[in-house]
């Protein structure tokens, strides 16, 4: 399984780093990945439906589980959140959690460019609570 970009991890990082900058509640916690792809849902489940949406959040999931194992103990529920994560949280130390979040967002943002192009997730996603991302060359 071919595992993340280092473009679409870098995005993935400045989403995260943004979200603990504009959050101080995602700040102290590993899981601002998780929270910057629950964040997406209200704006990429309008454009896609909500079902839409939470199918290529658990197609992600699949994917990045092939790289970061632990992620196959979460499965996402109906409303985008992922069932599993506190129990996780629990057991996990934080760089691993921070780590699969990351790899995650990155998966999730792969499909993204897939499905709809780097320029039109990228215009998606600076549309959403101010992020700012540039496209690497």
């Amino acid at each position: 399984m071919n595992r993340t970009t280092p473009k679409l991890r870098i995005y993935a990082e400045r989403l995260i780093a943004y979200e603990m900058g504009q959050n101080a509640y995602s700040k102290s916690k590993p899981t601002a990945g998780f929270v910057v792809i629950e964040t997406l849902n209200p704006h990429f489940g309008a454009l896609m439906g909500a079902a839409g949406f939470r199918a290529l959040i658990s197609r992600a999931l699949v994917l990045a589980s092939a790289e970061v194992a632990w992620l196959s103990d979460l499965n996402v529920k109906a409303d985008c959140s992922f069932e599993g994560l506190n129990q996780v949280e629990a057991q996990a130390n934080p760089e691993e959690i921070a780590t699969g979040g990351l790899v995650l967002l990155a998966r999730l943002l792969g499909l993204l460019v897939t499905l709809i192009g780097e320029n039109l997730t990228l215009q998606l996603l600076n549309n959403v609570n101010g992020f700012q991302l540039v496209p690497e060359d």
